[in-house]
C-alpha cells in the first residue's frame, strides 16, 4: 500500500472539530416557553414528558458535515504519498549510474575486456522498469547517455567504447553520478564503479559524497593481476651548434616496475620516419635507467621524433613523441651614442653572443648612422646610453614598438631627456632627470619582482645574488604610477621598469650596462640577467617539444602564439568547454603561419576537424601522437605539428583498496548534515507540490458542501 505522509501534520489537530457539532447536537434541548393565562379552566390537562438529550435523526446530514470538516483539515495538512514506500510497494524500479574507467591504464592486458563484460553484466541484470545511465571517465567525466531502459542501446555504447589517452581521476565521475541521482525520483538508486582502482587517481581528499540511500558497488578489473610495466618517463635534448648546423643529443629515461628483470630491451630513436639508432639494455626489477643516443643533425623545418622501448602489456607508455625545430635566433640591434667607444656596448654584446637558448644575433650601430631599414626586422632594439633618434629613424623605432617589437632603454651619461619629446615620450613610463650619485659605496639592487619572467630564474636559493652588485650613479625616474616597477635600489629609486606600448614592450634600466656607472657587468648574475631581459623584450617563447594529453591549446593567443592550459581539473573537467579551459593560457610557442582564420586539424586518429572562424581557436588534446595544423584552404602547405604524450603518472599501476573509495564516498559527513536535512526537506516539499493532493481534497469538500446544502434544504421542507 501507499504510505501516506503529511507536510504539515499539526493541522490534523483540527479533526477534533468534528466532535463539536455532534456534542452540541446531542446535548441540545428544546426550552419550554411559559405563557401566562388568566384562567386554566378552559385548558385540558395532558401528560408531558421531557428529555435531557436529543436523538440523532438525520445521520446522513451529520455524516456530510463531519466529512466536510475532515476534508478541509486534511487539505490544510498537505498530504502526499511517500515515494520510497510507494516505489518499493509498486515495482522496486532502480536508477543505475554505471561509471566506466577509460584511462589508458585500462589498456593493460585484459582489463578493458573485463570492464566491458562487467558493464554488460549490470545491464543484463536490469529489471523491466529499471533505468541506467553510462558515464565514461579518465581525467574528466562525460555522460554517454541519460537514464534509459533501452538495454540494447546501452550495450551498443559499451561495445563501441575504447580506452583513451587520459589519466585516472575518481572525483569527476563520482560528482557527476551524484548530480544525476539527485535529479532522479526513483526509490532505489545505485552507482556501479568499474575501474582498475589506481592509487594515483585517488588521494582521499575529494569532497564527494553520494546522496543518502544511494549504494555504491565497486568492480575492480585488476584483481588477480601482478602488473609489471616499462615506461618512458622523460626525453631530454642537448643542442649544440657545429659548423652552423644544430646537432641534438637525445637522452631517454626508462622506469620499470616489476619483480622480474628485463633483458635485451630494444630502445629505438626514430626521426622523420627513419630509424636512426637502436640501443639494447638490461633493466633490473623496480629500477630506472637512461639511454643516450648518438647526436643527429636537425633539418630545416620540423623534425618529428619517437622513442620506443620494447613491448609489454601496456604498450601506450612505451612510446614518447616529440617535435624539434632549429632554434630561431633573436635579432638584437644595439644603438650607441655618436662618439661612444666600443667599450660602451662591449659587455652587453659579448654577453648576448654567448647565448644559445635562444641564440642572439647582435649588431651594433651608432645613432648617426641609424636608418629606418636598420630597425626593420629586429626583435629587440637596445638604446644604449644614447638619445632618442630623431626623424625617420625615430618614427621607425616608435612603430617598431607599437607593432610588437621590444625596446630596452639604458639610461647613462649621454641619455638626453630633451630628446624624448612628442610621440617618443609615450614610450617611457615616466620622466628621468640628471644623474644622481649613490651614497657611500653606492646603492644596491634590493627589491626585485621575482615573480616576473625576467627575475623568476633567480627565485630559487643560490640562483643569483644581485645584492653584491654596486651602482655608483643612476638617473632618477619619476613615474606616473607604481605599476610596472620590476626592481628598485635600496634607497627606493627605480632600477628597472616596464611599460606596454601597443603590442610591444619597453624596459627602462636607469643605470648603465657596462662598468662605467656600476659593476653589475662584473657580477655572475650579469649574463643570465641580460639574456632574460632580451628574451622578455623580444617576447621570445621557446617551442615545446611535446604536450600532455588533456591540455588545451589556445591558437588565438596574443602575438600569434600558441598557448596552453593544463587539463584534469578535478571539479570542472566534465563539462567546461575548451574555450573556458584555455582562458588565461600562457604563451609557449610561436606559430606565425597560423595567425587568424580557420584551421584544419588532423588528429592522430585520422579525424579532420575545423576550428576558428566564429568559434574560439582552441584545441583540446585528447589523443596520443601527432596533431597536424594547417590554415583552411591550404591543403598543400607544410603542416605545423604538435606532439602529444601521455600523463606518465598513469603508468604507476599500484592499486588502492576499493573499499577505501566506497567508505569515503558513502560515509555521512557530520558537517553536511544540516545541509542534507535541508535538501531532504526541500525534496519532500517538491514531491508534495507535484502530487498536489490537497487540491483534490478541497474539490471533494466543495462537492460535499453542495450535497449537504441540498440535503438540509430537502429535510427542512419535509419537516414543515
Amino acid at each position: 500500500m501507499f504510505g501516506l505522509s503529511f507536510l504539515a501534520p499539526a493541522f490534523l489537530a483540527g479533526l477534533a472539530a468534528i466532535a463539536i457539532p455532534v456534542l452540541v447536537h446531542l446535548r441540545h434541548r428544546e426550552r419550554s416557553e411559559a405563557v401566562a393565562f388568566p384562567s386554566l379552566m378552559f385548558l385540558q390537562r395532558i401528560p408531558y414528558k421531557t428529555v435531557k438529550r436529543q436523538r440523532i435523526r438525520h445521520w446522513s446530514l451529520l455524516a456530510l458535515r463531519c466529512l466536510i470538516l475532515a476534508l478541509l483539515t486534511a487539505a490544510f495538512a498537505r498530504p502526499f504519498f511517500n515515494r520510497a514506500e510507494a516505489g518499493v510497494a509498486l515495482d522496486g524500479a532502480r536508477d543505475i549510474v554505471i561509471l566506466i574507467d577509460r584511462s589508458y591504464s585500462m589498456g593493460y592486458e585484459g582489463r578493458w575486456a573485463r570492464a566491458q563484460a562487467a558493464a554488460r553484466s549490470v545491464l543484463d541484470g536490469m529489471g523491466r522498469d529499471d533505468r541506467a545511465a553510462l558515464v565514461f571517465f579518465a581525467t574528466g567525466a562525460q555522460a554517454a547517455s541519460g537514464f534509459t531502459g533501452d538495454v540494447a542501446a546501452l550495450r551498443a555504447i559499451v561495445d563501441a567504447a575504447e580506452p583513451g589517452a587520459g589519466a585516472t581521476r575518481y572525483g569527476p565521475p563520482l560528482e557527476l553520478a551524484r548530480r544525476l541521482l539527485e535529479a532522479s525520483d526513483r526509490a532505489r538508486r545505485e552507482v556501479v564503479l568499474i575501474t582498475d582502482f589506481q592509487r594515483v587517481g585517488w588521494d582521499g581528499q575529494q569532497d564527494v559524497r553520494l546522496p543518502a540511500g544511494v549504494s555504491l558497488t565497486a568492480v575492480s578489473v585488476a584483481e588477480g593481476d601482478e602488473p609489471a610495466n616499462l615506461s618512458i618517463t622523460a626525453v631530454n635534448f642537448d643542442r649544440q651548434t657545429v659548423g652552423g648546423r644544430e646537432r641534438v643529443t637525445t637522452t631517454a629515461r626508462l622506469a620499470y616496475k616489476g619483480s622480474r628483470p628485463l633483458s635485451g630491451v630494444p630502445v629505438t630513436l626514430e626521426v622523420n620516419g627513419i630509424e636512426l639508432q637502436t640501443v639494447t639494455v638490461d633493466i633490473a626489477p623496480n629500477s630506472a635507467q637512461t639511454v643516450t643516443f648518438d647526436p643527429f643533425t636537425l633539418s630545416a623545418g620540423e623534425s618529428r621524433g619517437t622513442v620506443r622501448a620494447g613491448t609489454d602489456a601496456l604498450p601506450q607508455d612505451n612510446l614518447f613523441h616529440f617535435v624539434l625545430s632549429p632554434s630561431q635566433a633573436v635579432s638584437v640591434l644595439i644603438i650607441d651614442a655618436d662618439g661612444a667607444s666600443e667599450r660602451r656596448s662591449f659587455y652587453l654584446r659579448r654577453a648576448l653572443e654567448i647565448g644559445d637558448r635562444p641564440p642572439f644575433r647582435v649588431e651594433v650601430t651608432h645613432l648617426g648612422t641609424l636608418r629606418a631599414d636598420t630597425i626593420a626586422g629586429r626583435d629587440v632594439v637596445v638604446l644604449n646610453d644614447a638619445p632618442f633618434p630623431s626623424g625617420v629613424a625615430g618614427r621607425a623605432l616608435i612603430e617598431h614598438v607599437r607593432r610588437g617589437g621590444g625596446l630596452v632603454v639604458v639610461l647613462g651619461e649621454r641619455s638626453s631627456p630633451a630628446s624624448w619629446e612628442g610621440d617618443a615620450a609615450e614610450l617611457l613610463p615616466g620622466t628621468f632627470g640628471a644623474p644622481v650619485d649613490g651614497a657611500g659605496r653606492g646603492v644596491t639592487l634590493a627589491s626585485l619582482d621575482r615573480n616576473h619572467p625576467i627575475f623568476e630564474l633567480f627565485r630559487a636559493p643560490r640562483s643569483g645574488d644581485f645584492t653584491t652588485a654596486r651602482v655608483f650613479r643612476y638617473r632618477p625616474l619619476e613615474l606616473a604610477g607604481t605599476d610596472g616597477v620590476l626592481a628598485r635600489y635600496d634607497d627606493g629609486a627605480v632600477a628597472l621598469v616596464e611599460k606596454r606600448v601597443g603590442r610591444g614592450r619597453v624596459l627602462v634600466w636607469t643605470t648603465t650596462l657596462d662598468n662605467f656607472w656600476t659593476d653589475v657587468a662584473l657580477q655572475p648574475v650579469y649574463l643570465p640577467f641580460v639574456h632574460q631581459v632580451a628574451r622578455y623584450a623580444a617576447g621570445y617563447a621557446e617551442s615545446r617539444p611535446w604536450f600532455t594529453a588533456g591540455q588545451v591549446l589556445d591558437l588565438g593567443a596574443a602575438r600569434d602564439s600558441m598557448a596552453f592550459t593544463p587539463g584534469g581539473d578535478e571539479a570542472g573537467a566534465t563539462s567546461a568547454p575548451a574555450a573556458e579551459k584555455a582562458a588565461g593560457a600562457e604563451s609557449v610557442a610561436r606559430f606565425p603561419g597560423l595567425a587568424g582564420g580557420e584551421l584544419v586539424v588532423l588528429t592522430p586518429g585520422g579525424t579532420r576537424t575545423t576550428i576558428g572562424g566564429d568559434h574560439p581557436r582552441v584545441l583540446e588534446l585528447t589523443e596520443q601522437g601527432f596533431y597536424e595544423l594547417r590554415p583552411a584552404g591550404q591543403a598543400n602547405a607544410a603542416p605545423y605539428t604538435v606532439a602529444v604524450n601521455l600523463d606518465l603518472a598513469e603508468s604507476d599501476l599500484t592499486p588502492i583498496d576499493p573499499q577505501e573509495v566506497v567508505a569515503t564516498v558513502t560515509a555521512t559527513d557530520p558537517g553536511t548534515a544540516p545541509a542534507a536535512t535541508a535538501a531532504t526537506a526541500g525534496s519532500i516539499e517538491e514531491h508534495e507540490r507535484r502530487q498536489a493532493v490537497w487540491r483534490y481534497l478541497l474539490i471533494a469538500a466543495l462537492l460535499a458542501l453542495a450535497a449537504e446544502t441540498a440535503l438540509a434544504g430537502r429535510l427542512s421542507r419535509a419537516a414543515s
